[in-house]
């Protein structure tokens, strides 16, 4: 099932699971951020928004002139490095543990929460092994709380090898244009 990019808005609305997107345009990565916290938002849920400081403020601002003051305060923001670096390297248990600890009021409560969370590190080599462990547990977690979690990542600092061992460990995979079940 391929969804082209004019469909694309309609994916995010519906689209429910694990979701791996490989972003190469900035412009179409913030406006997809944007539809996807806006539909999530428009659909009852928290949003946990885990972004770089550089991208943040761009996004704040589009949010910002569609989505009012009680709407925006549904949209948790957190630096990514903090998030997902908190311990000074990307450790899938600990990572794995904070995003848990985040996330299980609003699982408890039976409150929905979709989760967004733009990847980075240093050394793509380095964290490759980690960070597939740590999305392994998160697409155990995801599927038994039937949660929505996009996991974002540059796609001009990643591998083919480390792309073929995510597209494993999601049920979709997205483009800037696309999104399509695996």
């Amino acid at each position: 099932m391929i969804e082209k990019s004019s469909q694309l808005k309609s994916s995010l609305q519906t689209a429910q699971g694990h979701i791996f997107y490989t972003f190469q345009d900035l412009d179409k990565y913030i406006d997809n951020v944007v539809e996807y916290t806006v539909s999530g938002i428009k659909q009852g849920s928290h949003i946990l928004l885990i972004e770089n400081t550089k991208l943040l403020p761009a996004i704040q601002q589009k949010l910002k002139a569609v989505l009012n003051k009680e709407q925006l305060s549904n949209v948790h923001f957190k630096n990514n490095f903090d998030f997902y670096f908190s311990k000074g390297t990307f450790n899938p248990v600990i990572v794995f543990n904070h995003c848990v600890q985040f996330l299980e009021s609003y699982i408890d409560n039976n409150i929905s929460i979709r989760t967004w969370g733009h990847i980075e590190w240093g050394s793509m080599q380095d964290a490759q092994r980690e960070i597939v462990q740590y999305e392994n547990n998160r697409n155990e977690l995801i599927t038994l709380k039937n949660l929505t979690s996009v996991c974002a990542y540059n796609a001009d600092r990643m591998p083919e090898e480390f792309k073929k061992a995510l597209l494993l460990c999601h049920g979709f995979f997205m483009t800037d244009d696309e999104l399509v079940k695996l």
